[in-house]
């Protein structure tokens, strides 16, 4: 049979059967077919534990019994088949039964019933009952049968009642004073010690009815409020399923220490089916969290919240695919137990004495199922555990609860059964909490950040934010260099203007030209009329060549432009290409490529387009555009037009010598005129440059603040995964932060120390340190103005780097989002080691949303008591139900104030003072807290030689202590 410590199960604590003492309407033929009946219904139902309810008696619950004694023991085979099947009979054999004795007290409620008591009675006593109970409370069968005021009464009623009919009517009206059971108990500790007394709530036969009217009976001189107060005081169970009474009797309507107050301790509430015929058999049960023992039906008493569950499905829900159901070492030579170990969906714990393999127990788990094994290594990057240098063949073996197996030395290819699980080796939580160790933060910060990324959406937004930074960062850079082009631009442009002649040179050479050119004409012979015509033709001249140079500029541009053009148009086009390929869904993947089909179209466009302008050269040499166009329309236009008016102005050309002076003065207008109109451009050029780079200037700066909104953008869209945490008093603030000392660091590299610039700029103060408050409008004005004096040269820059290098460093991104951890208003660098250690366990556990087991050795270290007790005790509490968790630990009160489901203790053979006969060097047992008995003097395996409970007690440190005071905590 699997152990795996305290498990949810089904409990019937109120049923009665064939033959019961008050209102029995079963109607099966015999005593054989109702068991048979009652059975088979526990076991469709899978009820594991019944109490047998019967009224002064427990004869019921030892005809129960007995039958069960049958099925064990009947010879006719036949009989087995035809009554139960194998699985029943096996089912069957395992139920733990009780007994339940009902009885009636004193006072009667409001409505004149009596109280409905229940005492349960650890069945090891039942042998004792006749004498230490039922005997001690009265003598039940004497009253009934002699007493003659009952018998009387009840002829009086109907004189035809016979005997047993006289002792139906007995039974129904015979009552006990509280006073009588309180005395018993305090007389008598095998009664005390192995019982639990539940009392019903309700209005009609409960303590409610009687407390519905105490005020009422004050009033009228009686006092009823101490008899309800002492009837509390005296039970640890009550019968209800109302909401009202589960709060109020675990403190949650007023406070646990008013409910102790008043009813002596919080209590567990339960119900039963209180059957009292066939139909109604199991119609309802209460889920226990325990053995199937009495030691372990107490438990609900020292846990009376998580371990009774009154629901229709199983409590503590958890996926089959991220639990553990079990592990085994593989290990021939026998230096591991061989011992398959079942875990328990909750709270594991593993105790042992030093160099017990505890811990080695632990690190095969992560071993075997982490994909990371680097949290598996020590500093020096080598394995913690060489397992096979301990067992030559050894392995491990881990099987999920989904029934898939996995061990540790496997091949390569096959991946993780469950891949996120959480692994916190010894010491880990206080090389995260220490500065010096972690390096002022960062890898705690990069560990919230993860975790914090951990559930899809999130993550996915955070990879869009790292997309959208990066892209930031590449437009950037990519203006960064237009912005430096733009000024060798403007610097090659002002060296190119200073080779032009004087302006005013040029004026007055093209108007002394011009006046020669009259004159000459003049005395060619030209009258006025024809000068005139003369230099009406050679301003079309002029004009024909500034276009034929225009045209030549204008091609060489589009030329440039529609090639880059189209080489953005295909970069896109892959961009949709990628972007589409990613999307599953293919009616989804479908509508965009649709919707973005006018990409293809424009690719396709602007191919044409750039394919128009194409240009081919014949055998002479000669270059000419392959297709027709606009631009080749306009250059046989502009070349037709040249030759047009050169023609014209052949009449006015006669003279050859005056001719050839007239052209070589033409020719110096039109250059001179050409280097007006260059200085002109160049004039122009500089001025649209200089504003595109103060444009360009600007636009760096906004994708600069852009990127710093990214971040705050970020940290709000991801605050909702850190709100969950302040429950337990943790709170995380995420702020975008400036990272000054790598800022301050990086400028100094390229800065020219000997000028020591940067001493003007409080930015650069080493002061500052990565968590310095940020105040962005300071930053970005600071970053404003060095970049100025950079480009300025009035910060200096080590010559190797220049100018584009500092701008570059200025300008990186050294934002980071950074989460600040408070916990119960103390900042986390400010906590001790051993408390930011359990804040960090809380961030780990409560951020992750993965479900996957978590894996801690020794989270207790470096704590204090009082911060275990109070903190770390009551997270692990709640944080069980949630996912499975496995720890090693040392500490009593983690193990038994947890309320551990599962204890694993572990031996290592020759390390105790007794050696133990075990066959493995490294063994292992696991059971509940609730398994106990003392240790056995002639058992040499000392794993096996006591219980559980006796184990913790003799092996972890105050452990005695620690049930003692589990027992107190809620007033048991």
């Amino acid at each position: 049979m699997s152990n795996r410590g305290s498990e949810w199960r089904k409990w019937n604590f109120h049923v009665h059967t064939k033959g019961t003492n008050k209102n029995d309407q079963f109607t099966s033929g015999s005593m054989d077919d109702f068991f048979c009946t009652f059975f088979k219904k526990a076991y469709e139902d899978k009820i594991e534990a019944i109490g047998i309810t019967d009224y002064f008696s427990i004869d019921r619950y030892l005809d129960a019994i007995n039958y069960v004694k049958e099925i064990h023991t009947k010879e006719d085979e036949d009989w087995e088949e035809k009554l139960f099947s194998e699985d029943e009979i096996n089912f069957i054999r395992k139920i733990f039964i009780f007994p339940n004795v009902e009885l009636r007290i004193s006072p009667t409620t409001k409505k004149g019933k009596f109280i409905n008591l229940h005492f349960i009675f650890d069945p090891k006593i039942v042998e004792n009952l006749n004498n230490e109970f039922f005997n001690k409370i009265s003598n039940v069968e004497n009253y009934l049968m002699n007493y003659q005021g009952i018998k009387d009464y009840a002829k009086h009623i109907n004189p035809l009642l016979n005997d047993d009919q006289l002792y139906k009517f007995g039974i129904d009206n015979y009552n006990i004073e509280f006073g009588s059971i309180k005395s018993l108990l305090e007389s008598n500790k095998l009664i005390r010690d192995n019982s639990l007394i539940a009392v019903s709530s309700k209005s009609n036969d409960g303590v409610s009815g009687l407390k519905d009217y105490y005020e009422e009976f004050e009033k009228e001189g009686g006092s009823l409020l101490g008899t309800v107060k002492s009837i509390y005081k005296l039970t640890n169970i009550v019968f209800s399923n109302a909401p009202s009474d589960k709060e109020y009797f675990l403190g949650k309507k007023t406070s646990e220490q008013e409910v102790i107050s008043h009813t002596g301790s919080l209590k567990p509430c339960i119900i039963g089916c209180d059957s009292h015929s066939e139909d109604t058999l199991f119609s309802r049960f209460t889920w226990v969290k325990s053995d199937l023992t009495f030691e372990g039906l107490r438990q609900i008493c020292y846990e009376p919240e998580q371990r009774v569950k009154i629901q229709n499905d199983k409590p503590d829900f958890k996926e089959d695919k991220v639990i553990i159901n079990k592990v085994q070492f593989i290990s021939e030579n026998k230096v591991f137990t061989n011992k398959e170990i079942y875990l328990n969906p909750n709270l594991n714990v593993i105790i042992g004495g030093k160099s017990s393999g505890k811990s080695i127990f632990l690190y095969s788990m992560a071993k075997t199922l982490l994909v990371d094994d680097t949290i598996l290594k020590n500093e020096n990057l080598e394995e913690k555990y060489n397992l096979r240098s301990i067992d030559s063949d050894f392995n491990f073996r881990i099987t999920t609860n989904s029934g898939i197996s996995q061990e540790m030395f496997r091949s390569l290819d096959e991946n993780s059964v469950i891949p996120d699980i959480k692994y916190i080796p010894q010491n880990y939580l206080v090389k995260l909490a220490e500065p010096d160790i972690n390096k002022k933060g960062k890898s705690l910060n990069k560990l919230v950040r993860d975790l914090i990324k951990e559930d899809q959406d999130s993550k996915d937004k955070y990879d869009q934010f790292i997309r959208n930074v990066k892209q930031n960062d590449k437009e950037r850079d990519d203006l960064l260099s237009k912005y430096f082009e733009l000024l060798e631009e403007i610097a090659k442009t002002e060296s190119e203007l200073k080779t032009k002649s004087n302006k005013e040179v040029l004026e007055k050479n093209i108007k002394s030209n011009t006046e020669s050119v009259e004159k000459l004409n003049k005395e060619s012979g030209l009258s006025d009329q024809e000068i005139l015509k003369y230099k009406e033709i050679q301003t079309k001249l002029e004009f024909n060549t500034i276009q034929k140079n225009n045209f030549n500029d204008d091609f060489n541009n589009i030329n440039a432009g529609l090639s880059d053009l189209k080489k953005l148009s295909n970069d896109i086009l892959e961009k949709k290409k990628e972007f589409v390929e990613k999307i599953k869904t293919e009616s989804v993947k479908q509508y965009y490529v649709d919707k973005l089909s006018f990409i293809d179209k424009i690719y396709l466009d602007i191919t044409k387009i750039f394919e128009e302008i194409e240009i081919q050269t014949d055998e002479a040499g000669k270059r000419s555009f392959k297709n027709e166009n606009l631009l080749k329309k306009n250059l046989i236009s502009i070349n037709g037009e040249k030759a047009t008016l050169t023609k014209e102005l052949e009449p006015y050309q006669q003279n050859e010598k005056l001719k050839k002076q007239i052209e070589v003065l033409n020719q110096s207008i039109i250059d001179d005129k050409k280097l007006l109109a260059d200085i002109d451009l160049l004039n122009k050029a500089i001025l649209d440059k200089k504003s595109l780079s103060e444009n360009c200037r600007q636009d760096i700066f906004k994708l600069f603040r852009e990127n710093f909104e990214e971040y705050n953008k970020i940290i709000n869209e991801l605050k909702h995964r850190t709100l969950e945490l302040e429950g337990d008093g943790l709170k995380i603030d995420g702020i975008a932060q400036f990272n000054f000392p790598k800022f301050v660091k990086n400028l100094y590299e390229v800065s020219d120390g000997r000028k020591a610039s940067y001493n003007n700029y409080t930015i650069l103060k080493e002061t500052h340190k990565a968590t310095s408050p940020t105040n962005f409008e300071e930053i970005i004005n600071e970053i404003e103005k060095i970049f100025i004096d950079i480009i300025n040269g009035d910060y200096f820059i080590l010559a190797k780097f220049g100018k584009m290098q500092a701008v570059k460093e200025l300008l990186d991104d050294y934002f980071f989002d950074y989460w600040k951890i408070t916990y119960k208003e103390d900042k986390l660098g400010e906590m001790s080691t051993g408390k930011a250690s359990f804040v960090i366990l809380m961030l780990i556990i409560g951020l992750s949303k993965s479900k996957a087991p978590i894996l801690i050795d020794q989270p207790e270290d470096n704590l204090d008591n009082r911060s275990i007790t109070l903190d770390l005790v009551s997270y692990l509490k709640n944080k069980k139900l949630e996912r499975q968790i496995i720890i090693v630990t040392h500490n009593a009160n983690i193990v038994v104030n947890s309320d551990a489901e599962n204890v694993i203790v572990a031996n290592q053979k020759g390390q105790n003072e007794i050696d133990s006969s075990s066959n493995f060097k490294f063994d292992l047992i696991n059971g509940s807290i609730e398994n106990t008995f003392e240790k056995i003097l002639e058992e040499t395996d000392i794993l096996r030689s006591m219980g559980i409970r006796e184990h913790i007690a003799d092996i972890v440190e105050g452990g005695k202590e620690a049930f003692k005071k589990r027992e107190e905590k809620y007033g048991f």
